[in-house]
C-alpha cells in the first residue's frame, strides 16, 4: 500500500510539474537596426527585483551561441543585460538597458571582425519579451552573415 501511495505521489507531482516544462517561454530582445539580428534566451525570465539570472541562447539571425547575465534593479524599474555573441567571423558585445515594466530601451556595444574594434550605440527602439522560437536555425558557410547589426543598410 505504501508503494502505490509513493507512485500516486509521484504521478500527481510529475504532472503537476509537466506544465510547466511544456509551457517554458524564451526571452526574446530585437528592434536592433538588422531586424534579423534578435537574442533569444533560452528559458530565461525577468530576474525578480535586486537579483540576476545567467543567459544562454542564440541569436536567431544565425547559428550563434548567446550568452550573459541579466540583472533586475532593487527597484524593478529596469532590466540590464549584458550578452556576448560569437560565430567564426565575428564576437559582438550588448549591454542592452530595457526599462520595466514596458521592456524597451537602448543598446550600445562593440563588435570585433576582421581585426577591427567597432563601437555603436546607444541605439534606442530595443524591446525585449517572452517568445516562443524554439530552434537554432541552421546556416550554410556560404551565407553572408553581417559582422554588427545594422551593416547590412536595414534600418527598422
Amino acid at each position: 500500500m505504501d508503494k502505490l501511495r509513493a507512485g500516486i505521489v509521484g504521478f500527481v507531482t510529475l504532472l503537476m510539474l509537466t506544465p510547466g516544462i511544456v509551457l517554458a517561454k524564451n526571452y526574446c530582445v530585437g528592434g536592433f537596426p538588422n531586424a534579423n539580428y534578435i537574442l533569444v534566451g533560452l528559458g530565461f525570465t525577468v530576474p525578480a527585483k535586486g537579483t540576476c539570472a545567467a543567459w544562454t541562447g542564440f541569436n536567431k539571425e544565425g547559428n550563434f551561441p548567446t550568452a550573459g547575465t541579466g540583472c533586475t534593479s532593487s527597484n524593478g524599474s529596469n532590466l540590464s543585460l549584458t550578452l556576448t555573441t560569437g560565430s567564426k567571423s565575428f564576437v559582438e558585445i550588448d549591454v542592452i538597458s530595457l526599462s520595466l515594466p514596458s521592456q524597451i530601451g537602448e543598446v550600445s556595444g562593440q563588435s570585433f571582425a576582421m581585426s577591427l574594434v567597432d563601437s555603436f550605440g546607444p541605439i534606442s527602439g530595443i524591446s525585449g519579451g517572452a517568445c516562443s522560437t524554439k530552434t537554432i536555425p541552421a546556416v550554410t558557410e556560404n551565407e553572408a552573415v553581417s559582422p554588427r547589426p545594422g551593416d547590412d543598410g536595414d534600418i527598422l
